[in-house]
């Protein structure tokens, strides 16, 4: 089923920056995913719905996934639904979350990244 993209806010401002690359600010005490500028919402559609899907283990199966984790230019993104079933909003994630994820998750995005060419990169991401 093809995902939507939703912006999580109209206009969207709270993930977005003036940056060519996604970062991170902190708000208030709170870290913040900045997208790239320039990442159009048909682009973060299709890239949506190439992530890797997920489903929390033991989680009763609702009929979409928990999260939808994108690899993109050497960076991690998390969407979370939006509109449960239909759409979802992406944000990067930072590698101290990313390593709190389960080892096959971790193994799924890495594997994605290999074929993508941007495993380094994504290694360093997680590891920051």
């Amino acid at each position: 089923m093809p995902w939507e993209y939703e912006p999580d806010e109209k206009p969207k401002r709270k993930h977005a920056w003036d940056e060519p690359y996604p970062g991170f600010v902190e708000v208030r005490g709170e870290v913040v995913g900045k997208c790239p500028a320039g990442l159009s919402n048909d682009e973060a559609r299709e890239l949506l719905n190439q992530g890797i899907a997920w489903t929390r283990p033991r989680s009763p199966s609702l009929g979409w996934p928990d999260a939808i984790y994108v690899v993109h230019a050497g960076a991690v993104y998390r969407a979370k639904p939006t509109n449960p079933g239909v759409s979802y909003h992406a944000f990067p994630e930072t590698g101290e979350r990313l390593r709190e994820v389960p080892r096959s998750l971790r193994r799924r995005i890495l594997d994605r990244a290999r074929e993508l060419g941007c495993e380094q990169e994504v290694r360093r991401w997680m590891n920051a």
